[in-house]
């Protein structure tokens, strides 16, 4: 039971970090189709884009390890 928990929390994070991904990956195509910032400012406009990219690696690295130590 404890393992199945465990299995659950691991895919529980890929799936968080592929929805990070998705996120991250339409603010990029916005600001791709359009060429002034589509939110306050340019600056603020990356680093939004570069967080949800860093979380997606975060917690897709940490849900692989969770799921490798399991099996």
């Amino acid at each position: 039971m404890l393992y199945n928990a465990k299995m659950k929390k691991g895919y529980f994070l890929i799936i968080l970090a592929f929805i990070m991904y998705l996120i991250g990956h339409i603010f990029w195509s916005i600001s791709l189709l359009y060429n002034n910032s589509f939110l306050f400012n340019k600056s603020t406009e990356i680093w939004i884009i570069n967080i949800t990219f860093g979380l997606f690696s975060i917690l897709g690295l940490i849900g692989f390890l969770k799921l490798y130590r399991k099996s």
